[in-house]
């Protein structure tokens, strides 16, 4: 099975990481930078997971209600491919201004259908701010866990067969740094 790393690594050189060293809450923003996954109010069980994956294409538009309700996603991990990563890079400008928000009553279904996680491509499902962070916490009251800015192309989505995720649980910060490896389908060739 090929394997193919998706997090982002941050040097401190990068605007983000220079970002973060200037926040007054230093060490919970730089759990915020880079692949990482949002616990507000609780933390997944195990350090470390193997799911299979539902791929949602929403490089043209976010998800309709359509498009989700008869998903079958227990014990998946749903992947939101926005095009951000691909298209602007991480942490500038232009990937923070592009909305990858999902309506209420689509997270809601989605939520329905028990995923444990949610991976994007992007800075998260929720509108920055507020939203943002109620959004994450609806996902953790259903065990859901949102998995930020992972590095994804197009090329790749057919390929992908499932996800090796990991994350370090004892981090002070709310966003807990996370390592993303995707698992390519046998004699496919996973490529970024």
């Amino acid at each position: 099975m090929n394997r193919k790393n998706i997090s982002i690594e941050i040097s401190e050189d990068h605007p983000a990481y220079q970002w973060a060293k200037r926040q007054s809450d230093s060490v919970n923003a730089m759990g915020h930078i880079g692949t990482h996954i949002d616990c507000y109010t609780k933390i997944p069980l195990e350090a470390a997971y193997t799911t299979p994956i539902h791929i949602i294409d929403c490089s043209e538009a976010m998800p309709t209600l359509a498009q989700v309700e008869t998903l079958e996603l227990s014990g998946k991990s749903l992947i939101l491919y926005t095009g951000n990563f691909e298209e602007n890079g991480y942490g500038n400008s232009n990937y923070g201004a592009k909305s990858t928000v999902l309506n209420s009553d689509v997270l809601d279904s989605i939520l329905n259908s028990s995923p444990m996680f949610i991976a994007i491509d992007s800075y998260g499902i929720g509108a920055h701010g507020d939203e943002h962070i109620s959004f994450d916490k609806r996902c953790e009251e259903n065990n859901c866990f949102v998995i930020e800015n992972i590095c994804l192309s197009k090329v790749m989505l057919d390929t992908l067969d499932s996800l090796e995720i990991s994350f370090d649980p004892t981090s002070a910060s709310t966003g807990k740094r996370c390592n993303v490896i995707a698992l390519g389908k046998e004699g496919a060739v996973c490529e970024l």
